[in-house]
């Protein structure tokens, strides 16, 4: 079985279009501290989770070379799905609610994912070990300090670092919102073996907690008439780019009715452009190959520009239509 941190073919071929379909899902993405992640040690980011999987793609920002990352252990029970996470870095982490044997088997993941840091990836796992939507960071567990620990006696001399992330998220449900990523200050481990592992998550939590700083208030945009015309000019383009990228969005509309928990909207949103922008490009490939008309890959840019457009006049309605609300509560 190939190691995790090792270079995979495939997966660092389709790193560039994730991360392409990952920044165009936001109206923006600032990175601050990316600084505070060590050179010098084995590295454990510990972000707030409140987005299901965009929450991982976002992470995977940080680091071009790649990440790996905990999801939990119940996902992994159908060996193709189990398959597929692997080769996409991620192991599972089981939880007490998945019973004592499958617990036990996280001895075997620690063992795995001290082997990943010790080789220079990042690990990142989601400490309060469930997603939820807010802007508070819940009670973190102490797995988390379990690995670092285990992961300092291991590697001796090498330094462990535990660095706290923030994810701070404009809204959890609105497609192309901003997003703010923080580091934190790194925690060397070796600092902190003696202490309780209940002293620790709590420290960990509050600096969590510090570098999500967004409030609930409402944000109050500026010149609301002029956006107003603005959203009236722009109106027919809208409409056109809708029309062409139909597909997408009528999909991730017709899937996300199906929800349970609306926290994964986002994530089905991600996965239907994923998957039909490929296809746009596989159908026209297929179409010049077997026509030797290559001037249809024109149509590609094409393509392109109408999805970008769409989902960026999606973030200028919801945003408008923000600042009318923001504005009467001001």
């Amino acid at each position: 079985m190939a190691k995790v941190w090792e270079n995979s073919k495939g997966y660092f071929f389709l790193r560039p279009y994730v991360d392409w379909c990952t920044r165009r899902s936001f109206s923006y993405i600032h990175m601050h501290g990316k600084e505070n992640i060590p050179t010098d040690g084995a590295v454990i980011l510990a972000p707030n989770h409140c987005n299901t999987l965009m929450d991982a793609l976002v992470v995977l920002q940080a680091d071009k070379q790649g990440s790996s990352f905990g999801a939990r252990a119940d996902i992994f029970k159908k060996p193709k799905v189990a398959a597929l996470l692997r080769f996409l870095k991620i192991l599972p982490m089981a939880r007490m609610r998945d019973g004592a044997e499958a617990v036990e088997r996280n001895l075997e993941v620690f063992e795995e994912v001290i082997d990943i840091i010790d080789h220079d990836m990042p690990f990142c796992i989601y400490s309060e070990g469930t997603h939820h939507t807010s802007h508070s960071v819940h009670q973190v567990r102490k797995g988390i300090w379990r690995i670092a620990k285990s992961a300092q006696e291991k590697l001796g001399d090498k330094p462990v670092y535990i660095v706290p992330v923030g994810l701070d998220y404009e809204d959890f449900f609105r497609y192309c919102c901003g997003l703010d990523i923080r580091f934190g200050e790194p925690i060397r481990v070796s600092e902190y073996m003696d202490v309780d592992n209940h002293k620790l998550v709590e420290m960990l939590r509050e600096r969590i907690q510090d570098l999500i700083v967004r409030t609930d208030e409402p944000v109050v945009y500026k010149h609301p008439v002029l956006r107003t015309i603005a959203g009236v000019l722009m109106l027919p383009f809208f409409l056109m780019w809708a029309v062409l990228s139909s597909p997408m969005w009528l999909a991730s509309t017709f899937l996300g009715t199906r929800l349970k928990d609306k926290a994964w909207m986002n994530t089905v949103r991600y996965a239907c452009k994923f998957v039909f922008l490929l296809l746009y490009v596989l159908a026209l490939l297929i179409v010049a190959i077997s026509t030797l008309n290559w001037w249809v890959l024109a149509l590609l840019p094409l393509l392109l520009l109408c999805h970008s457009a769409y989902y960026w006049h999606i973030a200028f309605y919801q945003n408008l239509f923000q600042s009318y609300k923001s504005n009467e509560k001001a």
